[in-house]
């Protein structure tokens, strides 16, 4: 899809399959569009007395029209109160739009008569409509014999604007828009691979595939090299599986100097039976969604490849399956992890965190100075939070309200939960430095401050996306399956660190 920005001409005159008309609540069409509504000779004030054209919220009307001009349909989006309006609703109403008009058919130009309103900037307008018509027109084929629908029809979209002061700010928005949903689709996908394709080779194969495009840095460690640095918790995770694990760091070097590293940690657990502790059946096929964290995390290096912010960052992935076999490890066992600490082995469905402890080991000992992790870690943050809200937990309050504040920019919903020292103590084990299952009253929090353990005194934030990774619904800006959640607010983290 083809997305740019063109001066704004007579309405009539502007040549495209679908021209998209901002319906505003309270607003009528003949005061805002009054040679729209003359050419139709007063019928779409009718239609919108009839509430047929509405300015509601979630109000979408395609009018044919016949000649009238040179676009061949008007589509009028209801974008509710202008004086209320938020980077959400414009992006959910822009997605409502881009749906109505990506259906069958050939492939068709579509044209935005992009607004002006004092609660958004119009760089952050561009921003929502660009992502919109992106996330909205993801499409996850798999593996049918037969394409289920055909090629997306959208070929092109024009943001009309009134000056060339006014098409620079768009194109800003649109910069990021595109990049942002780029990266999110991009996540959106690897969560999808069923497991037997989204092996931990073909996870690791991901990430360096992005690293080598943007001309990134990077080391695999594979299992030799995994065993010499004793990373115990990625490997007693592997051993049940045939597969063999990899731990991937790529850098991003925005700076002139290495320094300031910003520490991007991802589970990459391609799928998750829970191990010797098995988990049901019901559902088990979403758990090739457990990778979630560091498919986030390889679509936020997508994003910064594209928009190349002055920050540096190392992102570091495990890519492990967990399996049940005759050489998996077990309840009871007590292994080594990369940092010396000990863990006693409770439940091996509490895999992810093990994996991550080492990632975050690695991390510290290649020198960043922050750290945020994101991984479907716990069941426990779904009880807490649903599947609308990712959680954070922290030992920085400072650098949470950095991520808090990205996660609002990015329209990404995120709530911090507590960390308190008797959380910790829940964590403790009879025979070794820690247990990886403190009980289950609180364990997604529980999950979080085993992972604090490993963090140390480097400020960071755990991101647990368990409920908000996967989806069985669609919403108005994605079909269902992978959410790509996340990707978004750790790439907006970072341009906002470049800015410093």
């Amino acid at each position: 899809m083809d997305v740019s920005v063109e001066k704004r001409t007579a309405l009539h005159e502007i040549a495209c399959d679908e021209l998209l008309i901002p319906v505003w609540k309270g607003e009528e069409l003949a005061h805002a569009y009054p040679e729209l509504d003359q050419l139709f000779g007063g019928a779409l004030s009718d239609l919108q007395g009839g509430k047929e054209i509405t300015g509601e919220a979630k109000g979408v009307a395609v009018i044919h029209t016949l000649g009238k001009l040179q676009a061949k349909k008007l589509v009028f989006v209801g974008m509710g109160e202008r004086e209320k309006l938020t980077f959400v609703q414009a992006r959910n109403a822009m997605a409502r739009a881009a749906k109505s008009v990506s259906g069958k058919g050939s492939r068709k130009r579509v044209a935005i008569d992009l607004p002006q309103v004092e609660t958004l900037s119009l760089e952050r307008l561009a921003q929502a409509a660009a992502e919109a018509f992106l996330l909205a027109s993801y499409h996850y084929e798999g593996y049918r014999e037969k394409p289920k629908r055909e090629e997306p029809v959208l070929e092109q979209v024009s943001f009309l604007v009134g000056s060339e002061e006014e098409a620079e700010a768009v194109r800003t928005g649109v910069k990021l828009g595109q990049a942002f949903a780029a990266g999110t689709n991009l996540a959106r996908t690897l969560v999808n691979e069923p497991g037997n394709y989204m092996t931990p080779r073909a996870l690791k194969d991901a990430v360096v595939e992005v690293a080598e495009r943007y001309g990134m840095s990077y080391e695999v460690l594979e299992k030799a090299k995994l065993v010499e640095l004793g990373m115990g918790g990625v490997l007693s995770v592997a051993q049940g599986s045939a597969e063999e694990p990899y731990v991937v760091a790529v850098k991003y070097q925005g700076k002139e100097t290495w320094d300031e590293v910003i520490g991007l940690i991802g589970k990459g657990v391609t799928f998750d039976t829970g191990g010797i502790s098995i988990k049901p059946v019901a559902g088990m096929e979403d758990m090739k969604s457990d990778m979630g964290g560091s498919a986030a995390m390889i679509g936020a290096l997508e994003a910064l490849g594209q928009l190349k912010p002055k920050a540096n960052v190392l992102v570091v992935v495990g890519c492990v399956e967990n399996m049940p076999s005759g050489t998996a490890y077990k309840p009871g066992d007590v292994i080594t992890t990369m940092s010396g600490k000990t863990v006693e082995i409770i439940t091996t469905d509490a895999e992810g965190r093990l994996v991550l402890a080492d990632c975050i080991t690695y991390a510290r000992q290649q020198g960043v100075t922050s750290l945020v992790d994101c991984a479907t870690l716990t069941g426990g943050i779904v009880v807490a939070l649903g599947h609308f809200c990712s959680g954070a937990m922290t030992n920085n309050q400072s650098l949470v309200n950095e991520v808090l504040a990205a996660a609002e920019q990015a329209g990404e919903r995120l709530w911090q939960l507590p960390t308190f020292e008797e959380y910790r103590e829940l964590n403790k084990s009879r025979f070794a430095d820690l247990k990886n299952s403190g009980g289950r009253y609180g364990h997604g929090i529980i999950g979080g401050v085993f992972l604090q353990e490993f963090a140390g005194d480097t400020p960071w934030v755990h991101l647990d996306i368990a409920g908000t990774a996967y989806s069985s619904s669609a919403t108005d800006y994605h079909p269902g399956g992978g959410t790509g959640v996340m990707t978004r607010t750790i790439a907006q983290f970072v341009l906002n660190r470049s800015q410093e």
